[in-house]
C-alpha cells in the first residue's frame, strides 16, 4: 500500500436526476481523503447535498478516506441530502464490510442505481428499491 504519494483524479458531473457526481480515480490514501473531503464539502456548501460517489476506478482506500466519507454523509444528512457511493470495487466493499461501514454505505452497483435509490441488496444481488424517508427527494 502506498502513502500520500499516490495519486487521486477528481472530477464532479450532474447525474439526470439532481444530483452531484463525484467520480475519483486512483487512491483515497490519506492525501486523497483530503481532496475528496474538500470537494464535497464545497458541493454540500453550494447546495448540492444529494452526492454519489463514483468510486469504479478507486485502488485504494485508506482508513482517513473512510473517516471522510463518514463525515460527509452525515453533513450532508444534516443539510437534507444523502452521500451514495457507487461500483465500490470488491476489494474496498470488503473492508467496508470487515469495519460494518456497509451498513451506513448500501451495494450501489452503479451511478444510475445509486442516484435513484436502485440498491443490491442481499446474497442473490437482486436490486431493491430503498428510499427512507430522510432520503426521499
Amino acid at each position: 500500500m502506498k502513502g500520500s504519494t499516490g495519486m487521486l483524479a477528481l472530477s464532479v458531473e450532474s447525474h439526470r436526476t439532481g444530483c452531484a457526481v463525484v467520480v475519483a480515480t486512483g487512491e483515497l490514501d490519506l492525501a486523497g481523503a483530503r481532496r475528496v473531503l474538500d470537494k464535497m464539502d464545497r458541493l454540500i456548501s453550494e447546495g448540492r447535498d444529494r452526492i454519489v460517489l463514483d468510486m469504479a476506478g478507486v485502488a485504494f482506500c485508506g482508513a482517513q478516506a473512510m473517516s471522510a466519507l463518514v463525515r460527509t454523509r452525515a453533513r450532508a444528512q444534516r443539510a437534507g441530502g444523502w452521500l451514495r457511493l457507487a461500483a465500490v470495487p470488491p476489494h474496498v466493499r470488503r473492508v467496508f464490510e470487515r469495519t460494518d461501514l456497509d451498513r451506513l454505505f448500501p451495494r450501489y452497483p452503479d451511478v444510475g442505481s445509486a442516484a435513484t435509490g436502485r440498491v443490491v441488496s442481499g446474497p442473490d444481488h437482486r436490486v431493491v428499491e430503498r428510499k427512507p424517508p430522510s432520503q426521499a427527494r
